[in-house]
């Protein structure tokens, strides 16, 4: 019997520990997984970082969740203005638009020089509406003719949900897969940490403009 309660204790407390958002979160299907320390850290204004295991043989998935204090509206509207991210977004020099069909957008990025390079690629990125209060804005590499190896990147994909949980409050997850490759000798370690560093900038950078927007209004 006493085993028999023991292990009933176990269970619950995994479930409590590995359950979805609880309820200080608007309830809803696509709330990312977080244990107890993740809730109380995301209410204490922090954000949470961690590595995501791929299928992929090189470079590294990343998501990154916080709360942001802005409404859906306004954060969808920042992240598809996309010619403005480099007025806040420091890892990216310039954002071109290369042809729109419907509500998706082929962008040129430009980065910011990292170690002495300067890498461009070439995305898909569109918006979509999941729910009343859901939105998923999500992106892919494709070819940009004439860049060579080294000028450009091996893969990038991700997306940006966005979960409305008031007025005036977001939960957002920010998932990043990249591979920056090739990259010089010896330097496979520090890129990938400017990688994670600059994916942390990207999401800190984008909660500023979002909640310094609704100040102004």
């Amino acid at each position: 019997m006493k085993q028999i309660v023991s292990l009933t204790i176990i269970v619950l407390t995994q479930l409590v520990l590995t359950g979805p958002v609880s309820t200080c979160f608007a309830q809803s299907s696509y709330n990312p997984m977080l244990n107890a320390q993740e809730q109380a850290k995301l209410a204490a204004g922090e954000i949470i970082m961690r590595e995501i295991e791929t299928e992929h043989d090189k470079g590294q998935a990343i998501e990154t969740i916080g709360l942001i204090k802005a409404s859906g509206d306004t954060l969808v509207h920042i992240l598809t203005d996309y010619e403005a991210y480099p007025l806040f977004m420091s890892a990216v020099d310039q954002v071109e638009i290369v042809d729109q069909a419907g509500d998706e957008t082929t962008l040129n990025y430009i980065l910011s020089p990292m170690l002495g390079l300067v890498k461009k690629y070439r995305i898909k990125i569109a918006p979509t509406k999941l729910d009343e209060q859901v939105w998923k804005i999500e992106w892919y590499l494709v070819e940009w003719p004439g860049l060579t190896r080294l000028e450009t990147i091996g893969d990038t994909q991700g997306y940006w949900l966005i979960i409305e949980q008031s007025q005036y409050s977001c939960l957002v997850q920010y998932y990043v897969y990249s591979d920056p490759s090739p990259v010089p000798f010896g330097l496979g370690g520090l890129v990938d940490a400017l990688g994670r560093d600059s994916i942390e900038d990207v999401f800190n950078e984008t909660r500023e403009r979002a909640e310094t927007m609704m100040d102004n209004h």
